[in-house]
């Protein structure tokens, strides 16, 4: 039996074993993209790999509930998941600040993060993402005076205060530098470790206060640190001892 609110060292594929049919409201999975020379990326196909996981992921995940894979624009391309869930959005996390070193051919300036749910969605907290809209509210003001707005059909015309919906291209939360005050190491820097800002939008989209968030591939704990905060129960999978060491330094502190 897996207890919660801790994180376990081994392989997801492992590990998942023990995870209950339909337990689970939220998988965070930031795991290998396929891309780099560290070992713990080095995958024969990352297509067929994804596919795998979405597949063990089906099995634990509740009803409604809903899995955010990281990946690079093509992890999910030529493989069909609709057998196992429901694909939802691809997310682009634009970060225009990386180097554009491309000689060749339009540098990756993105990542692609996958919104899933195992049938309907059950949870998207939209109330609890919303972003500014400065622009939408400058430009209502600048036509509430016209003759056409203001006494036509457009005069009941309303916007939410709390904001809008951030929508599937979020260029508004940065990678980490090597200044952040929250990164553990330079050595898990763009790779490993994501910004507390991100996870937290997906945390807060689409679990509640209570609910149980897996994260197969914790890094150096930012979805279990997240969860703490946000009260939320979570479940770690993290295969390197230094950063399950890092995490619970990160949790105590």
């Amino acid at each position: 039996m897996i207890a919660l609110n801790k994180i376990y060292q081994g392989n997801t594929f492992d590990l998942i074993e023990k995870i209950e049919d339909n337990s689970i409201d939220l998988i965070v999975c930031d795991g290998p993209y396929g891309v780099t020379m560290n070992d713990w990326d080095k995958i024969k196909s990352i297509q067929e790999y994804n596919l795998e996981l979405i597949k063990i992921f089906s099995r634990v995940l509740k009803p409604g509930g809903s899995l955010y894979l990281f990946g690079k624009p093509d992890c999910i391309d030529f493989i069909d998941y609709r057998e196992f869930l429901n694909l939802q959005s691809k997310i682009i996390w634009y970060q225009p600040s990386r180097l554009a070193q491309g000689r060749t051919k339009f540098t990756n300036n993105y990542d692609i993060i996958a919104h899933f749910t195992k049938d309907k969605p059950q949870t998207f907290n939209l109330d609890d993402i919303r972003v500014p809209q400065l622009v939408e509210l400058i430009h209502r003001n600048r036509v509430e005076l016209v003759p056409s707005v203001k006494k036509g059909k457009y005069k009941k015309t309303k916007y939410n205060k709390k904001g809008k919906n951030p929508g599937d291209v979020w260029g508004d939360i940065k990678q980490l530098t090597y200044k952040s005050k929250e990164l553990v190491s330079r050595d898990v820097l763009n790779t490993i470790q994501k910004p507390e800002k991100l996870i937290e939008r997906i945390v807060k989209a689409s679990s509640n206060i209570g609910d149980l968030v897996l994260d197969p591939f914790m890094g150096v704990g930012t979805s279990a640190v997240v969860c703490n905060n946000l009260q939320r129960n979570y479940i770690g999978f993290e295969l390197n001892k230094d950063f399950i060491k890092l995490s619970n330094k990160r949790l105590k502190s």
